[in-house]
């Protein structure tokens, strides 16, 4: 029933798209007048991570694995993940609203939900100190030593979500158009800082954290992506966006522990995303 009703809503959304463009104001719907219009796009993504340092402080122990290697999610084959709206938020996805301060330039605000686990098997480098009375596992580890990633014993797991609630400025350059820019290709470029809400599924010595979204951190982004524009409002992006995830707070206890025990860690990785999205006024342009 669910499906039915988002199919009804995305066929409703066309056919007022295709009336729209019959109307006397779609002479203003331009490709190359954009000033004060609306967007939002909703789609999904990968994303590759590069090696990180990973620092675990709590009581008795203080220590850092370096050069973690570590991977994204499988999202597995398409299903009703990706069109059941009680499911859309599961997989890897990416949300923005926006609005043209000019025809060139946007502001939007969104949300990226990637995903990040600790390769298991992997090697790291340990350096820091462990009480044997902790973990009596890793209590004898020295400066230098290598270890296997074992993530029932110590994984860092951002499963329910590296999100990332972010503020982006947009440029827009429109390529090429086609019937009286009813068709248009654009090169959309930006840049863009946020707030970390990881949703942690941690280990630490055998222990899991209690799963829950947690502010942790900053981060900063900068993205290229070639859109299509049909119909003049709808449109397809593909994204390349590169960034960093820096954290200093990460939630790795239950939420019976009050003691000061964190993870830090910064996350550099590269996201590329597939979006479909929509133009409209809000407000009717002047003539």
């Amino acid at each position: 029933m669910k499906s039915l009703t988002l199919l009804v809503t995305i066929v409703f959304a066309f056919s007022l798209a295709l009336a729209q463009e019959g109307s006397p104001s779609a002479k203003n719907f331009s490709l190359t007048n954009n000033k004060h219009k609306f967007f939002f796009f909703w789609g999904y993504n990968r994303s590759a991570y590069a090696k990180s340092d990973i620092t675990w402080k709590g009581p008795g122990y203080n220590f850092t694995l370096s050069d973690v290697e570590a991977t994204d999610l499988s999202q597995g084959k398409f299903g009703p993940n990706y069109y059941d709206p009680s499911l859309l938020t599961i997989p890897q996805f990416n949300f923005r609203i926006g609005f043209f301060l000019n025809d060139k330039y946007a502001i939007a605000a969104g949300w990226d939900h990637m995903k990040y686990r600790t390769k298991e098997g992997s090697i790291a480098s340990f350096s820091g100190n462990i009480d044997n009375n902790i973990s009596s596992r890793y209590g004898t580890l020295q400066n230098g030593d290598k270890i296997a990633i074992d993530n029932s014993y110590l994984k860092m797991e951002h499963s329910d979500g590296l999100n990332v609630l972010n503020f982006n400025i947009e440029r827009h350059d429109l390529i090429y158009s086609l019937y009286e820019e009813k068709i248009g290709l654009k090169l959309v470029s930006g840049i863009g800082f946020g707030v970390d809400m990881p949703w942690t599924n941690s280990v630490t010595f055998g222990i899991k954290n209690d799963d829950r979204p947690h502010f942790s951190g900053v981060g900063a982004h900068a993205f290229i992506a070639p859109e299509l524009i049909f119909y003049r409002r709808f449109f397809a992006r593909a994204t390349l966006q590169g960034g960093f995830a820096s954290m200093w707070d990460i939630a790795i206890t239950p939420k019976s522990d009050k003691s000061d025990t964190h993870a830090e860690q910064t996350i550099w990785y590269l996201e590329r995303s597939l979006v479909l999205g929509y133009r409209f006024y809000i407000f009717s342009p002047k003539n």
